[in-house]
């Protein structure tokens, strides 16, 4: 959980960025929704479709946040954002993006979606999935 702290933290520091005018930086936004598929086989690809609410029309989709530790995944979506005058606030534009994982041993993988930080407590909190890999 200290590592997505430290990537979001790195992310803004080392991130910020200026090419031919134009600003940007890679943000790390939060996860809204997992839908989750039923089925893992190993050395096979299966999508886990992810949902995130894109802030503004000046932040774009670059990556995954991926992080993997033995059967333990950390995921949270990478965006660039745009340092422009005219970046509108967006109401409800989901995007969905698919997560491809190819699991290499039989087994229960754990994913943690991060969904932000609680504003209460300062704690990071996820949305919690577990894929069983039997064949």
């Amino acid at each position: 959980m200290k590592k997505i702290i430290s990537v979001v933290v790195i992310s803004f520091l080392l991130f910020s960025c200026s090419s031919e005018g134009d600003n940007y930086r890679v943000v790390t936004l939060p996860i809204a929704k997992v839908e989750p598929e039923t089925a893992f086989a190993k050395d096979s690809v299966t999508e886990i479709t992810v949902k995130y609410l894109r802030p503004s029309n000046c932040h774009f989709y670059e990556d995954f946040y991926y992080d993997r530790y033995e059967f333990t995944r950390v995921v949270a979506i990478y965006n660039i954002e745009m340092d422009r005058n005219d970046c509108q606030v967006l109401e409800n534009d989901t995007v969905s993006v698919p997560l491809k994982f190819k699991p290499t041993q039989l087994g229960t993988y754990y994913f943690k979606f991060w969904k932000g930080t609680n504003e209460t407590t300062g704690e990071e909190e996820f949305i919690e999935l577990t894929a069983e890999v039997n064949h």
